[in-house]
Formats: structure tokens, sequence, C-alpha cells
């Protein structure tokens, strides 16, 4: 019974990326037949042909790659830095620094816009993606170092201490013995953090005004239309960009558990 109940959930929750990727493959006219087919009648890849030929979605995913794999780079690098010593290092404020880095995540992300749409303004970083990243980082960061920080806490000190006595500087040892030994830590921020980056939405759509810069989010939303919707594009697209996130959820899924699993360690 557990097992049923557990498929039908699955079902439930997977359905409408079933029906999704199916009638990404259904010519236009079968969208709206009357009974609805599940599976294609027709099986077609012409919405992808168009989707990549007739508008600039390519730019669009392009876009949202540089911001996504420039955001992880970066917040990741800092946030091991950071997290590394704030577990290990003795200095004031510390706890502190802890606490009041995830009061960020209290405030609804609507808050931030006018400021950080001002600080843009100021800063010659209006619609450019390298302001979009810079935004992307300070969100992401965070909860980043939160999770590091505990993965760092759980890993035996007797490790550093004898990396110590062989001479080794505390980023050499940083480097050479903690960072391989919490790689699952690292996957799950660089999973987080990622798919927050590929996913958002508000900031996108406020920070950057020129077509060419648009990352995909808000790119599929241009095509919903005053005069009509394009059902071809936005089922195909959707499909497009949900394969990196799952790509990677495949390829990480075992060392994503351990890290969640060692980042939700009791302080």
């Amino acid at each position: 019974m557990l097992g049923v109940g557990i498929g039908l959930i699955v079902l439930f929750a997977s359905g409408p990326l079933l029906w999704m990727g199916l009638c990404s493959f259904k010519p236009k006219v079968e969208f709206f037949s009357v009974p609805p087919t599940v599976l294609p009648k027709q099986w077609t890849v012409e919405n992808f042909i168009k989707l990549f030929q007739e508008t600039h979605f390519p730019k669009m995913l392009l876009n949202s790659l540089y911001a996504a794999v420039g955001t992880v780079a970066i917040s990741v690098t800092v946030a091991s830095l950071a997290a590394y010593s704030l577990a290990r290092l003795k200095y004031p404020g510390k706890k502190i620094f802890v606490v009041f880095s995830l009061f960020a995540y209290l405030l609804p992300p609507i808050l931030l816009i006018i400021p950080l749409y001002a600080w843009m303004v100021s800063a010659g970083l209006l619609d450019r993606l390298e302001g979009l990243i810079i935004t992307y980082i300070a969100l992401c960061l965070p909860y980043s170092i939160y999770l590091l920080r505990a993965f760092f806490r759980s890993i035996p000190l007797e490790l550093e201490e004898a990396a110590a006595v062989d001479g080794a500087s505390p980023l050499r040892t940083l480097f050479s013995i903690v960072l391989p030994v919490s790689l699952p830590g690292i996957i799950a921020t660089v999973v987080y953090s990622f798919n927050y980056v590929w996913n958002e939405y508000l900031f996108a759509l406020v920070l950057l005004t020129s077509e060419s810069k648009k990352t995909f989010p808000v790119g599929l939303q241009s095509f919903i239309t005053e005069f009509d919707i394009y059902w071809e594009y936005i089922l195909s697209g959707s499909v497009v960009v949900s394969l990196p996130a799952l790509f990677l959820l495949l390829i990480t899924q075992e060392r994503l558990v351990k890290g969640w699993g060692a980042g939700a360690l009791k302080e």
C-alpha cells in the first residue's frame, strides 16, 4: 500500500511535466483537439526547430547559462572561503555574522527591487548581465555560506591537525584536505545556486530591459502577446530549459543527498 501511495503522489506531481513534454511533440492544431489526446497522434519536432530558428530563444538560453555559471563560480568560491573561516577560525563577531547573514531571506525579494534598481543605475550596471550576476551572488551567498559551514564543521578536526603537523598552511589545508572531503557539500551548494539562478524571474525582469539581454524565464513570457499565445514555443522551450537542471540533478543526486544531510546537522 505504501508503494502504491508513493506512486500516486509521484504521478500527481509529475503529471504536468509529462503533459508538457508530450504536448511539445504535438502539432499546434492538436493542442486544442476535443477530446484531448494524451499521446500525440503525429509526433513532430517542428516546434523545437521553429523555436531555435524563428525566435531569440538561443540567445536567451546563453544569457541564462552565462548568469548561472558566473554566479555559481563566484558564489561557491567566496562561500567556501567564508564558511571555512566561520567553521575553524576564531574572531570577534563570528556568531553574529552567521545569524544575521540569513536575515536577508526574511524579506520578500520584491522589497529589494527599488534599492537594487537605484544602485544598478548609479553603478552603470542596469541592463547588463554582470549586474544581474552581482545581484544573484548577493542572494545566493548567505545560504551557501551557512550550508558549507555546517558541512565543514562535520569534518574531523584531526585531518587538519595532521596536515598542520606536516607543515601545511591553512590555505593549503583548505584546498588539499577540506575541499576534497567536503565535495558533497560543495555539490549541494552548486546545485542550489544553479537552480536558483536558472529559474529566477523577478530580478531578471526588472534589471534587464533590452531584448538581447533577456534570460529565458523572462523570454518565455514574451511568447504571450496581446494577440496570441505561442504555446508551441512555450512548451518546447520549457522542455529544453528543464534538461540542464534535470541532468545536473541526475549526475549529482547521491552526493547531493549527502551534502544536504550534512548541512542539516545541529549547530
